[in-house]
């Protein structure tokens, strides 16, 4: 639905309008970092999951590994695709492209772990 939804965005709207409905829905992920000043979250037990995890045979278990591994790895390829895009480019333009690439799969690292850990503190409640 949501993917509907947004292609019909990309289709109909000025790309100008689209940029802003972006930012809007990219600020929606900060009710991520809001969630996590309002449940209470074992920080002992989330540093000890983070080095030392606990693996299982139960398939709800690696269902949700394939799909972190998925929604972490995805971006890396287009981001691929855009580096061999890429080497007709200024050298400066490069060195910005590739600055910009990592900003963003840091800070998507870090919203996607975030929202991980938002969603098994409420599953604890």
């Amino acid at each position: 639905m949501f993917g509907a939804v947004s292609d019909s965005l990309q289709i109909f709207l000025k790309y100008s309008r689209y940029v802003s409905v972006l930012k809007w829905l990219t600020l929606s992920l900060f009710a991520y970092f809001g969630t996590m000043l309002v449940v209470h979250v074992p920080w002992d037990e989330v540093a000890h999951g983070l080095f030392i995890p606990k693996f299982t045979t139960n398939a709800g278990f690696w269902t949700s590994v394939v799909g972190m591994l998925g929604t972490i790895i995805s971006p890396f390829f287009s981001f691929g695709r855009r580096r061999r895009k890429s080497k007709t480019r200024k050298p400066s333009a490069i060195v910005r492209i590739r600055l910009d690439t990592h900003i963003g799969m840091a800070l998507f690292n870090l919203v996607a772990w975030r929202s991980s850990l938002g969603d098994a503190a409420c599953q604890r409640m």
